[in-house]
């Protein structure tokens, strides 16, 4: 969770930098449809839309997860994530960057239609 001490502006980096990397933006995506899960279903889930659920790939991605990706999310106020038990909850931050994935899609999707 983002400190009291941090400020606004710290809480914008944070869904930012959580917004800047591919995995993390696919993991936002898949916590849209749900409110809390676990780390091996969400793995389950990233992996078998790309890699045809390869255990080699799944394996890889949890331990990026687990490492990686999950704390710099929680710790930046994102989720809510339980290490020891693998649950992740969404909460006020995650909904903030969803509202900011969504916006640098549109923008995405707006720059390839004017031909950008």
């Amino acid at each position: 969770m983002i400190s009291p001490s941090h400020d606004a502006s710290d809480a914008v980096d944070g869904i930012h930098d959580v917004c800047a990397h591919r995995t993390r933006r696919r993991l936002l995506r898949v916590l849209r449809t749900r409110s809390e899960t676990t780390l091996e279903a969400v793995a389950a889930e990233l992996v078998g839309t790309e890699n045809d659920g390869r255990p080699a790939e799944r394996t890889r991605l949890e331990v990026a997860l687990y490492h990686w990706h999950l704390p710099k999310m929680a710790d930046l106020g994102v989720i809510e994530y339980d290490r020891e038990s693998g649950r992740i909850r969404t909460n006020e931050g995650t909904h903030a960057a969803w509202q900011l994935l969504r916006v640098r899609e549109e923008t995405v999707r707006s720059a390839r239609n004017d031909g950008r």
